[in-house]
């Protein structure tokens, strides 16, 4: 069973035309891994230890998170 056309670098010499479109999936690939991370480590409705903290987002509730707080 041979290589894939196009994966081989004697193939991308032949066809440089698709390195951007390698590029831009490797970047998509990439962005949408490091998002996925961020969401599950920063998120406080997420937990790993339930033992530790089974309910992360009540430590959030009586905190104020406004962009933009205007005077009353």
């Amino acid at each position: 069973m041979g290589k894939m056309q196009g994966l081989t670098i004697a193939s991308l010499k032949k066809n440089p035309m698709l390195l951007p479109l390698f590029l831009c999936i490797g970047v998509g690939a990439v962005g949408s891994s490091l998002y996925l991370m961020r969401l599950a480590f920063r998120d406080p409705d997420v937990t790993w230890f339930t033992k530790k903290n089974p309910e992360p987002w009540n430590e959030y509730k009586d905190k104020d998170y406004k962009v933009m707080r205007t005077n009353k």
